[in-house]
């Protein structure tokens, strides 16, 4: 196999482990949170928001564009508050990431943002566990969502393990039994289109740069 097309398989299969690709994301308890970032980092896939939640955090009544959301009809109620008094890191799906990252007003250190988000399901040897995925972002005037299908949601978390806290002192979901994941044939079909697609570009490349 060539070295560009080897590294164009590394990168998707990347893409599909990485966060979202591998875990499953709890959309039956949707968390609300809103602070003033004191970490901003914005890359490929993934921008990562670290902010300082207030200890008096409550939930707006009107949250716009939340019941557009995927996964909004198996919402258990409305948000509940998150992290109050606490530092959480809110991360950005790649969507979101690039929409804020192109916009001249993105949030930065000292702004305040709210955000709708679903956490990861806790699994063992999961690094990720007890994530805090953003699906609705309220910063740069603008009310940002997340438009993507590759996550896997779940109406919930299952088989409990025990807790542990995250750096940022999140204690994680239970495991998720994969109720509600996309179907591995699915997920491997999935991989297959993007991989031909990945192949394809560089074969395109390749007889231009030759020509």
């Amino acid at each position: 196999m060539p070295p560009r097309t080897t590294l164009g398989f590394l990168m998707l299969y990347g893409m599909l482990a990485h966060h979202g690709g591998g875990g499953s994301y709890d959309q039956s308890r949707p968390l609300y949170l809103r602070g003033r970032v004191i970490q901003a980092r914005y890359g490929f896939p993934h921008g990562q928001l670290r902010i300082e939640v207030p200890a008096g955090l409550t939930v707006p009544s009107r949250l716009p564009g939340a019941e557009s959301l995927r996964g909004h009809d198996s919402w258990a109620g409305p948000p509940v508050p998150e992290g109050a008094g606490q530092v959480r890191d809110l991360l950005l799906p790649p969507d979101i990431t690039g929409t804020l990252g192109d916009l001249s007003g993105r949030p930065n250190v000292g702004d305040e943002v709210a955000a709708i988000v679903y956490r990861r399901c806790d699994a063992e040897g999961d690094e990720y566990s007890g994530e805090l995925r953003v699906q609705m972002i309220y910063a740069a005037g603008g009310a940002h969502s997340y438009r993507g299908t590759l996550t896997r949601f779940v109406d919930r978390c299952l088989r409990a393990t025990s807790p542990r806290p995250s750096a940022t002192g999140a204690t994680p979901s239970p495991t998720a039994t994969g109720a509600g994941d996309p179907p591995v044939f699915l997920l491997g079909g999935g991989a297959l289109v993007a991989a031909g697609v990945v192949a394809g570009l560089i074969r395109l490349r390749n007889r231009r740069a030759g020509r």
